[in-house]
């Protein structure tokens, strides 16, 4: 399979591995399979995400980019991909809070409606500038920065795109550039490597990790002669030592955090490996089960707030679950998020985006 139109399953597989490590980053704490120290360092999996939109992005579209019509195909499938989804889930929780106004003579709810998630602070969410000085906090949908940020981050990939993509050292030493810049302005700024420092300016933290992709794409491809070559024990063995590396920097964030550079080698070097799909790890992240978690990464990321909110409601503060079953009401809980992802990329993802697909076949992914 050429490189221009090969699939890195087990990347997809990461994706939604990864998404619900930062589901349970964000569950209540009540067990040992949310309250231990790799958890409590999966928030920073969202880099993993910005890091492998790079590697996948550039993958797809470095032939392509070359002139503004095809700049534009490019963003508005991007629009078409990640709003119908982000829109959809805040005008649920928007109900939701709607409905605990009316009811809140008959009912006694935990928070009052719209103290938290006011009215002012749901439109920066919105209009998804609030990965930009505008962010108004984790109210609401509030891990939805990310996708702010990942569209700022595809506007200026298209812009320098046309520019310098057709050329490899070029691509390379402008992504240099462009990461360098960004870890300069949190040091100048904070005097630390710690780029969620400020969620701020959160749009830099997704230029790094892009552009991170980006070079650990350009990196394969300079050697994809010889990863071809790697022998299955090879590929084993690099495949269980990055993850065990991973593991270790994740289950470490209050230290790493101050050290972000070496998180991103670390999914680099994730992402380096495990495209090489040589180990047996990788052919079983290749299952339909991990495929399917992958294609449904996007809901499971986006849902999982309203999820969340709805354990607490009914099995923690109504039902207050014996300590005995809170692990099975947990599991329980990530097998209904999966359920309820799975209906709303058939019935909200893919029903916009497959069909402005077929629509608009001039880019192809």
């Amino acid at each position: 399979m050429s490189t221009t139109t090969k699939r890195f399953y087990t990347l997809d597989a990461f994706r939604g591995l990864a998404a619900l490590l930062v589901f349970l980053y964000h569950a209540p704490n009540l067990s040992i399979l949310t309250k231990n120290s790799f958890i409590k360092g999966s928030g920073v999996f969202v880099d993993l995400f910005f890091v492998l939109s790079g590697f996948v992005i550039y993958h797809n579209y470095k032939n392509k980019l070359y002139n503004f019509n095809m700049s534009k195909s490019f963003i508005l499938k991007r629009f078409n991909r990640l709003l119908p989804l982000h829109i959809y889930t805040l005008l649920v929780l928007l109900l939701l809070e709607v409905i605990k106004y009316l009811a809140q003579d008959y009912i006694t709810f935990s928070t009052i409606p719209f103290e938290s998630n006011t009215i002012a602070s749901f439109w920066p969410q919105l209009f998804l500038v609030n990965s930009t000085p505008l962010f108004c906090g984790f109210n609401w949908n509030g891990q939805n920065w990310s996708i702010s940020a990942e569209l700022i981050t595809y506007l200026l990939f298209i812009i320098t795109s046309l520019v310098w993509l057709k050329k490899k050292k070029l691509t390379f030493l402008i992504s240099i550039v462009i990461i360098c810049l960004g870890y300069l302005f949190f040091v100048l700024k904070y005097h630390t490597y710690n780029i969620y420092i400020d969620f701020n300016f959160s749009f830099i933290r997704g230029f790094i990790g892009f552009y991170f992709g980006i070079i650990i794409y350009l990196l394969r491809d300079t050697v994809l002669s010889f990863l071809n070559k790697v022998s299955i024990v090879l590929g084993n063995l690099l495949e269980g030592l990055i993850l065990i590396f991973v593991i270790y920097i994740v289950s470490n964030m209050s230290y790493y955090q101050n050290y972000f550079f070496i998180v991103h080698i670390a999914f680099g070097l994730l992402i380096f490996i495990f495209s090489m799909e040589k180990g047996l790890i990788s052919q079983f992240l290749k299952l339909q089960l991990f495929q399917k978690l992958g294609q449904w990464s996007y809901s499971i990321y986006l849902n999982h707030t309203l999820i969340i909110i709805f354990y607490n409601m009914i099995l923690v503060k109504t039902l207050k679950v014996h300590e005995a079953y809170i692990i099975p009401s947990e599991l329980l809980l990530i097998v209904v998020l999966c359920l309820y992802s799975a209906f709303t990329y058939k019935h909200i993802e893919k029903r916009f985006y497959k069909q402005k697909k077929q629509n608009k076949p001039v880019i192809k992914e």
